[in-house]
């Protein structure tokens, strides 16, 4: 059963750049609600994470330090991952 749902331009917008940019990575025709579903998927997959992140470094919580280090060890894993994708 469809339904409608009301959403800002902004957002209408950042939906039609979304399933454009699946639609050229897939080379297929994909529906909002296809896209929709797939940031669903994400926003749950990153939760998980977090939470298997939490289990296994929670016992850091209190040490500002450690986390100050975590978050630029992952900052510059990021910039190197985007690095080697333009090389």
């Amino acid at each position: 059963m469809a339904t409608t749902i009301q959403v800002s331009e902004e957002t209408q917008s950042k939906l039609i750049q979304l399933a454009a940019e699946l639609q050229a990575k897939l080379g297929r025709r994909v529906s909002y609600d296809e896209a929709i579903t797939l940031l669903i998927e994400q926003s749950r997959g990153a939760e998980e994470a977090r939470d298997r992140f939490h289990k296994l470094f929670g016992s850091l919580r209190g040490d500002r330090e450690v986390w100050k280090n975590l978050k630029q060890l992952r900052r510059e894993d990021k910039r190197l991952e985007r690095l080697s994708k333009s090389s």
